[in-house]
Parts: C-alpha cells; structure tokens; sequence
C-alpha cells in the first residue's frame, strides 16, 4: 500500500501543476480519460479558489490594475507560490514579494507597497478581540512609576512605512470613498497605521513620531522607551493627547507594568 502522504502530496501536486500530469493520474482507479476529466474539475475548482482568496485580500490591487491584469497576476502566482495551508484566509501572505519581483508589474513600484498594506488590512480582520481596556485599574500605579507602564496595541494594529502614499492609494480606493482622486506622489516617504476601532479596518497616514511611539509598543517598549523614540523626532510630541486618541480609536487596548 502507498504511504498516504506519499498519496496527498502527489495528488496536490496534480492539483497545482499548470497540466495535468500523468503521474496524477495514475493514483486513481478506472478509465484514464475519465478520470483525467473528473480531475480537471478539482483542478478547476482549486483554481478558482485560490483566485477567490486573492481578489478578497487585495481589492485595492485589484481596482488599481484592473480585473483582466489581476486575473493574470493570480494565475502566475499560483503558479510559483501553492498554497501550505488548509485555510484560504492565509493564502497570499507573499502576494507583495512576488509583486516586487514580478516584471509586469515594475511600471507600478508602488504596487509591492500597496500589496504590503492590503495584507496587513486582511490579517487585521480577523485578529482577535481584546479584554475591554478598563482605565480605573491605572488609578492604583503609583505617579513615579506610570512610564514604566507598557503599552499594549490592539492584535488589529501594524505600522508599516513606504516612499509611496500607500495610505492615500488605499484611501481613495475604498468604496464608499466620496472625495477628490488625487494622489500626490511627490509627499515623500509616509507611514501607514492599520487599525480596526470596532468592527470596521482602517488606515491613516502617522506622522514620524506617533510611528515611532508605535512601533516602540509594538516592540514591547514602555511609556518612557516609546515616548523617548517619539520625541527623537519631534520634542513637542504630545503624549497625553496621542494615549487619549489611540485610547478612544482601540490602537492602545491595555496599559500594564511589567508582571503586570
């Protein structure tokens, strides 16, 4: 008797294959033309699949390109990248890098970036809920020892930094988006923040310091390391302003001491 995984892994590999090959074939019992056909339609169906997870984790790609060069990019995606998991939700995670490194696609070099973002946006949906923040705990820190509190960011919540408008291409490509199209390419280098308030994703443009303060928590800094990085590049970073935002938008969901 074949060894099972022997069996799985010659079968996804007739499934993944740009052909069908022979020797997934002959894994299976009965007429060969018949059982070639009864193989297409899971190779069809696989494929189809497969497309569906890409153009539900990057829709702003997608509009940016449009819908035939998108159908293609995920043809030769799928080609160089199967997929290793049982869940389609974690298919793509290397959407961005093929895109970087994708010849087609070099007329947009900000398309790598805007894949980057839109994968961080599809995780965000899914991150888990945290505890309800309750800030009367904080009453018993004594004042000496408040920044040696560490800030903990939602599980929604990523920083990611381009020489592109990422946030701004991502913005004007919603659809509920009701503004001017316009995208200024020459702002220079920007910061995205993902984060997901309630129910809903979202992504701004953060200046150096609040990006800093940022990825500092997400580091596993304290108020005094998080707030020193912010004020490294702005001393008029203001920090009880900055917690009362991220407070009220659930960036910051929890505020503990080491132990804690």
């Amino acid at each position: 008797m074949r060894d099972l995984s022997a069996l799985q892994a010659q079968f996804g590999a007739g499934l993944d294959a740009p052909v069908c090959a022979a020797d997934a074939l002959e894994i299976f019992l009965g007429e060969p033309e018949q059982v070639r056909k009864r193989l297409e339609i899971y190779r069809g169906n696989t494929a189809a699949n497969a497309a569906k997870a890409i153009r539900a984790a990057y829709p702003v790609v997608e509009k940016i390109v449009g819908v035939e060069f998108f159908a293609g990019l995920t043809r030769e995606y799928r080609s160089r990248f199967p997929s290793n998991s049982g869940d389609l939700n974690e298919y793509g995670e290397s959407f961005a890098a093929f895109l970087a490194g994708f010849a087609p696609a070099k007329e947009m070099p900000y398309l790598a970036d805007v894949a980057r973002l839109e994968w961080q946006v599809h995780l965000a949906h899914y991150a888990a809920d945290p505890a309800p923040f309750d800030p009367a705990r904080l009453a018993s820190v004594p004042p000496e020892r408040q920044l040696q509190l560490r800030p903990w960011l939602h599980p929604a919540c990523h920083v990611l930094h381009s020489i592109h408008p990422i946030a701004r291409l991502w913005e004007v490509h919603q659809d509920a988006f009701s503004g001017e199209f316009e995208v200024d390419f020459s702002q220079g280098p920007v910061h995205a923040l993902v984060f997901r308030p309630r129910y809903r994703v979202e992504v701004t443009r953060i200046g150096d310091a609040e990006a800093a303060f940022l990825a500092a928590a997400l580091a596993g800094g304290t108020l005094e390391t998080a707030l020193a990085a912010a004020q490294s590049h702005s001393a008029s970073f203001d920090l009880g302003r900055a917690l009362g935002e991220w407070v009220e938008s659930s960036v910051i969901v929890d505020l503990k001491l080491n132990g804690g």
